[in-house]
């Protein structure tokens, strides 16, 4: 009799034959406490659990010297080929130089753009205008950092009519409204949730499923300020059958990275 995927990974067995790709992950240094900070130890936590991918984006995203960061995640790309894949991030004080940044990562491999308003930069700002338009052409994919507020979601919305060849990930799903991550997912056909998430309410993973379609949820890790043991385990002990938990941890990411335009 055939195992399930909650059996196999209570057991500690490595899924290695699902072909997770994780949505979010972060590579540099920042104030969590993290030992070992180097892309080979994000790969040996990868290999622990039977990820196959996961996309990074530098955690330099939230100033300055983001083209630093940028240049840490290709590096750790190329030296961990079809294991590590880049978001690149942007600082939109000058919208050319922003969409300079964008197309030489992007020529180079990388899959998608990260942001975050931490940045003080609303993710409608024009500064972004130029890289995202690029993007949209290329069908990438975009991940926004949200904690449920309400202007978060009403600027996605804008950005999703804007850019429509986009595919719009929402990170930390659930965080706060959930009921507002659920809306903005069922009105907007590129947007999509992010489920990685330190305090995940109880259920969670079955509800989104249920109110916005299975393949409007994407596995992320949020690695390494988390452990992907523990993110993976919410999707294993969900209330779906099997082939739904290979879709949610793999398949709708792949759909979306096999829409990119190289």
């Amino acid at each position: 009799m055939t195992r399930s995927l909650l059996d196999r990974g209570r057991q500690g067995e490595a899924l290695a034959d699902v072909g997770i790709i994780d949505v979010h992950g972060h590579l540099g240094r920042t104030n969590f406490c993290i030992p070992d900070l180097s892309p080979g130890s994000l790969v040996a936590a990868m290999d622990r659990v039977g990820v196959t991918s996961v996309i990074c984006s530098p955690i330099r995203v939230f100033g300055t010297h983001v083209d630093i960061g940028n240049r840490e995640v290709l590096e750790a790309s190329r030296a961990f080929p079809g294991r590590i894949l880049g978001y690149v991030g942007l600082w939109p004080a000058d919208a050319g130089q922003a969409r300079t940044e964008a197309e030489r990562h992007l020529d180079a491999g990388f899959v998608g753009i990260k942001l975050h308003d931490a940045s003080g930069f609303a993710y409608t700002d024009p500064g972004y205008a130029q890289a995202l338009a690029l993007a949209n052409e290329r069908r990438t994919l975009l991940l926004l950092h949200t904690w449920g507020q309400l202007h978060q979601f009403e600027q996605v919305k804008r950005l999703s009519k804007a850019y429509p060849d986009l595919s719009i990930i929402l990170a930390h799903t659930g965080s706060q409204r959930e009921d507002l991550y659920v809306t903005v997912a069922q009105e907007c056909e590129n947007v999509y949730l992010d489920l990685c998430l330190s305090l995940t309410p109880r259920g969670l993973v079955d509800r989104l499923v249920a109110a916005a379609g299975i393949e409007k949820v994407l596995w992320g890790s949020d690695g390494l300020f988390l452990g992907m043991e523990h993110q993976v385990g919410k999707v294993l002990g969900a209330r779906l059958s099997d082939d739904e938990k290979v879709q949610v941890l793999s398949g709708n990411a792949r759909r979306l990275l096999d829409r990119i335009q190289r």
